[in-house]
């Protein structure tokens, strides 16, 4: 009983430290796209100031509607495949509609060029940073 207790205590302990080791992170590759963006775009101090807590919630969002791509256990059958792709599409549109509910809020701070590249930009660092998390997945 003692040891069930333990092993329990331990998984428990085990996955807060794992998930807060993923805030962590998320936390810092936040940051870390913040600084790219407020470069790229040449945001004044001002606009970085406003911009921060917009793009947060909207990184929030797209991460709840996206979420994370998890490669399957066992092979798919073709309706696995279908119905997976049909998940996939929704939410890309789901995703397509934060965008566009976002274009206004960003331009109460950012010019219309700034919104433009904002766009871009970010689907870039988006692209790069999915490219690594493959790369660290596959040396694993």
């Amino acid at each position: 009983m003692r040891q069930y207790i333990i092993t329990l205590l331990l998984m428990l302990f085990t996955a807060s430290a794992s998930a807060q080791n993923t805030q962590k992170l998320n936390e810092r590759y936040f940051q870390a796209k913040v600084r790219e963006l407020t470069m790229r775009l040449d945001m004044s101090d001002s606009q970085k100031e406003k911009f921060v807590p917009i793009y947060r919630r909207y990184s929030e969002e797209m991460r709840a509607t996206v979420g994370e791509y998890k490669k399957p256990a066992k092979p798919l059958t073709n309706e696995e495949r279908l119905a997976l792709t049909k998940r996939k599409m929704e939410r890309q549109q789901q995703a397509q509609s934060i965008r566009m509910k976002y274009v206004d809020e960003f331009a109460t701070i950012l010019s219309a060029d700034q919104v433009s590249r904002f766009f871009e930009v970010e689907n870039e660092i988006q692209r790069k940073l999915m490219q690594r998390r493959q790369q660290a997945s596959q040396q694993k």
